[in-house]
């Protein structure tokens, strides 16, 4: 195979994984959304699965392109096909970087919700407190003198 054909194979791979990590994306807003633990921590499982096979792939694209001499867009000038995988790449990362804002926007949401959950609780019951199990326990209610219910 022959160095653009490598490069070309390698630039396949991580547009590949950008198809993977938009799947993953969508996966992960479907399951804040349902309020999924599992799914979500699924979603997190299978990105470390995938930050690692694109990471190979990063390093030998820039072996490759170490090994050639020049820049990429230099050798993507020179080739037509490395031009549209290089265009394609790029495309796909922008969109990721898009997915990934609106993911952050829909997570801060939801903290900011459960953060008002747990503000309005305190509110309501003085004292009360999250434990290591993340059950709420309730202050003591002092017993009234007399009737009680």
């Amino acid at each position: 195979m022959d160095a653009g054909a490598a490069l070309a194979a390698v630039l396949e791979e991580e547009h590949a994984c950008c198809a993977e990590l938009d799947e993953l994306l969508r996966a992960e807003r479907a399951a804040v959304a349902a309020h999924d633990l599992d799914g979500l921590l699924d979603t997190l499982k299978r990105r470390e699965c995938l930050q690692a096979r694109w990471e190979r792939a990063a390093e030998a694209r820039a072996r490759l392109v170490r090994e050639a001499g020049v820049p990429l867009g230099e050798l993507a000038a020179r080739d037509p096909e490395l031009a549209r995988l290089v265009r394609r790449l790029r495309e796909a990362g922008f969109a990721l970087q898009r997915a990934q804002r609106r993911n952050a926007a829909l997570l801060e949401g939801a903290l900011a919700t459960v953060t008002g959950l747990v503000a309005a609780l305190r509110r309501a019951e003085p004292g009360s407190r999250y434990d290591g199990r993340a059950s709420m326990t309730a202050p003591r209610q002092a017993r009234a003198a007399g009737w009680s219910a």
